[in-house]
């Protein structure tokens, strides 16, 4: 009896339908809403099954639990995880700045200004100061600063001068610089081509008009190169220039003189007297702005039946270039017209003549000058002909 319920026991067990699995487990991809065609594995699937297909017994069941989520270890599906977003890019900006100071103390300022600038890791690209440090009447600066302390340092100037104005313009480059990035990619990606046909065999004519378009992507690459860095230099460091004048005018730093008023001793010797003292001694004062316009006024006493002469002449002259220009310290000649009016013989009249002068000495604070003129008097009823000559000295004023 007993062997007969074993039996049955057992043929009822077999006879229990069984569970298959027809298709692969499912898929992590589709487990998270991605639709997949049924009765096919993934790529995925199928690469692992190969690799698990020669691991040992154990391996494989744990490995199958791990990757489709059968076993009883399986952590569940992975659920996809979305990429933070990345922050966008910050504008690339160029900031420029243009204001004009007055200062008191002109040097003082740009000291101060220059020892700032160095302080806040910035640089003086430029600095032209008119006049000695003490006695500056102006100055221009150009400066570059990092951008963050752009304000800061406008603000700080206007607590050390008085801004008269101030012009501030910031330009972005984000784009400029972005379509930079991506010429300067496919110029790289063409060379990088054309070098790789470079290797190959050709003939000499393609060869060379190969070799010449690579110099000309070559070129482009370096021109956009330059390009990107004199951008990105401008914005790593804002760009000040600064112009500042001196309060109350400037100074006179180097006095010089403005005119040369002076005394001399004077000839005059008629050519035709006609009866009168032909050679008289004066004297008389000269202003010499300029060697092209100098005043003199001459007088001369009477001499026997004769009346004194006034001689009032008004000139200009040239140095002569082949001889100093006029700079040297020595012996210095010129050439010149003067004209004018005088008294002679009791009559007044116009006086017209030319000059050839010689400087003897010249010299900062001294001038020894010697001329000789020829003057032509034109009175009422003749023109008399004289030579002029002087000698003098000038000094400074």
């Amino acid at each position: 009896m007993r062997p007969t319920v074993a039996l049955l026991a057992v043929l009822a067990a077999c006879a229990a339908p069984q569970k298959r699995y027809d298709s692969s487990p499912p898929s992590v991809l589709a487990s998270n809403g991605v639709a997949a065609d049924e009765g096919l594995e993934t790529d995925v699937a199928v690469r692992h099954r190969r690799v698990l297909a020669d691991a040992a017994p154990v391996s494989l069941a744990r490995s199958v639990g791990g990757l489709f989520g059968g076993g009883a270890g399986s952590p569940g599906p992975v659920v996809a995880q979305v990429a933070p977003s990345q922050p966008a890019d910050p504008e690339k900006l160029v900031i420029e700045a243009w204001l004009d100071l007055r200062a008191g103390d002109v040097g003082k300022l740009a000291a101060e200004i220059r020892t700032r600038v160095e302080g806040d890791g910035g640089r003086v690209v430029s600095e032209n100061v008119i006049g000695p440090t003490a006695a500056a009447s102006s100055a221009a600066l150009e400066l570059r600063v990092p951008p963050g302390k752009a304000a800061d340092f406008q603000v700080w100037l206007g607590t050390r001068a008085i801004v008269e104005s101030r012009r501030v313009l910031a330009s972005d480059v984000s784009k400029t610089l972005f379509d930079q990035e991506l010429a300067l990619k496919n110029l790289q990606l063409t060379m990088t081509r054309l070098q790789e046909l470079a290797k190959k065999d050709m003939p000499m004519k393609e060869l060379l008009e190969l070799e010449a378009e690579m110099t000309r992507v070559r070129g482009e690459i370096e021109k956009l190169e330059g390009a990107q860095r004199f951008l990105l230099d401008r914005v790593a460091f804002a760009t000040i220039t600064l112009t500042i004048s001196r309060e109350g005018g400037p100074i006179e730093f180097a006095p010089h003189a403005r005119i040369h008023p002076g005394a001399h001793v004077a000839t005059l010797s008629l050519l035709d007297p006609a009866g009168r003292e032909r050679t008289r001694t004066g004297g008389g004062v000269t202003v010499h702005i300029a060697r092209y316009l100098t005043f003199d006024l001459d007088a001369f006493p009477a001499r026997g039946t004769d009346t004194r002469a006034v001689v009032g002449t008004v000139g200009s002259a040239l140095y002569s270039s082949f001889l100093g220009a006029g700079r040297r310290r020595w012996l210095n000649p010129y050439l010149g017209a003067r004209g004018g009016y005088g008294y002679l013989s009791g009559e007044k009249c116009f006086i017209v003549g030319g000059e050839l002068g010689l400087e003897l000495f010249k010299h900062r604070y001294l001038l020894v000058d010697a001329a000789v003129r020829a003057l032509a008097f034109f009175r009422e009823d003749q023109t008399d002909v004289a030579l002029h000559g002087q000698l003098g000295l000038e000094v400074p004023f």
